[in-house]
């Protein structure tokens, strides 16, 4: 009798475990699902009230005076540079030159730029300095 209650008693020992067993990995894929249901938090630099400014050099287009528009107003000069001022920086060059000056063109209202030159320039705090000129039209 003493081995049929023993073999009773581990029975339901393993019955208690194996329910224990189970609502442990219950509760701890809950708690992983319940952690994914929030989603990652990502934090920027980016202020969204001035968010159109970051992009504002792509609402402004680059023409030649033969392509530009006979409509088009002039609005005023513009410039941007592009300055390498470390050794291990990119060379200063006029993508980023003219980017910059787009940029200007865009606070001014315009929507067109022509650039008529980028050079290079001394600067003191620049190992090399690109600069780019530019007349900004708003298109009608």
């Amino acid at each position: 009798m003493t081995l049929l209650c023993t073999i009773y008693d581990l029975l339901k020992i393993t019955k208690i475990m194996k329910t224990i067993i189970s609502l442990s990995l219950t509760s701890i894929f809950s708690l992983m699902i319940a952690g994914c249901s929030f989603g990652p938090h990502v934090q920027t630099n980016i202020d969204k009230e001035n968010f159109d400014e970051y992009f504002a050099a792509t609402n402004v287009q680059m023409f030649t005076e033969q392509t530009l528009p006979d409509t088009a107003n002039y609005l005023g000069l513009v410039e941007g540079n592009s300055c390498k001022a470390k050794a291990n920086d990119k060379p200063a060059n006029d993508i980023d030159a003219r980017t910059l000056a787009r940029e200007q063109a865009a606070q001014i209202g315009a929507q067109a730029v022509v650039f008529t030159s980028c050079v290079y320039v001394e600067d003191p705090q620049c190992i090399e300095m690109k600069v780019c000129y530019g007349k900004a039209y708003e298109l009608k």
